[in-house]
């Protein structure tokens, strides 16, 4: 019986490597997309992660709870859930935490009944956040921080930075990513094709990005991270859709900083 037992757990650790392949881990991805063009690995990265290709932990979306002031100036408790790490493709022992474009992170992010931080929110989390890490960066040098190398090199740093804070894949974190946003620039006249991004808070709290959209929206590099927001909110223990919120004159408040309400809360909307 002992001798089946090592056996049995000899050729478990054996096969691991192949069980990893056949269910599409973050390593396989990575050699899968390393030399497709922009556009056919943003396919690929939805095909996997609308698959539901991913971490379980990435859909263990975690309560935020955060009291907050509606446009009126009238205090509120928001109950926020929030997936606690950012997209990634591949399983909890073998993940590849993967930047994409806007466009592919709307309908990721529509797969799931979710939507995408505003800035606000993004605050919010870091400030809920388990583990706060120290923001890693790359030297820029031409467009090499642009390419999949660096874009898995990062996934791995981040990965061993979690389990040298002695905590397990899945905590919730913050601080390894400047985040994809909504705002009211998506609204933007002469910018109507490009990403907005802000966050990356260093451990002081401020964050490295400013709410900016200069880059085109089929720019991506390494820093660049896509976070979950389930659509479901919370106000006062009545729930409310997240979008409707950010449309709403008197709730916006509660998770923009802007001063008006949004137009356009996704980036496959059209201004209209």
């Amino acid at each position: 019986m002992i001798y089946r037992f090592i056996c049995s757990f000899l050729a478990i650790i054996a096969f691991c490597p192949l069980f990893s392949q056949m269910a599409g881990g973050g390593s396989v991805f990575y050699e899968k997309m390393r030399t497709l063009s922009f556009e056919q690995r943003e396919t690929l990265i939805a095909e996997e992660l609308i698959g539901r290709n991913m971490p379980r932990f990435i859909t263990d979306f975690v309560p935020v709870t955060t009291s907050q002031r509606d446009a009126s100036g009238k205090k509120r408790r928001v109950v926020i859930f929030v997936s606690p790490d950012y997209l990634s493709i591949g399983d909890e022992k073998d993940y590849f935490i993967i930047p994409m474009g806007p466009l592919t992170a709307q309908r990721v992010a529509n797969s799931f009944d979710a939507s995408l931080p505003t800035p606000k929110v993004v605050d919010i989390i870091y400030l809920n956040s388990k583990l706060k890490l120290e923001p890693f960066n790359f030297i820029p040098r031409g467009n090499r921080n642009e390419t999949p190398d660096i874009l898995y090199d990062h996934s791995k740093i981040i990965q061993a930075q979690i389990i040298a804070a002695g905590k397990k894949p899945g905590v919730f974190v913050a601080g390894t990513k400047k985040d994809i946003v909504i705002s009211s620039k998506l609204t933007d006249p002469s910018r109507t094709r490009h990403v907005t991004i802000y966050g990356w808070h260093k451990l002081d709290g401020k964050p490295i990005q400013p709410v900016t959209n200069v880059h085109i929206n089929t720019y991506v590099d390494y820093s660049h991270g896509v976070r979950l927001i389930s659509n479901r909110v919370l106000i006062d223990g009545k729930e409310y859709r997240y979008r409707e919120i950010l449309k709403d004159s008197l709730l916006h408040a509660l998770l923009s900083y802007e001063t008006a309400p949004f137009t356009i809360v996704s980036y496959l909307e059209k201004p209209n």
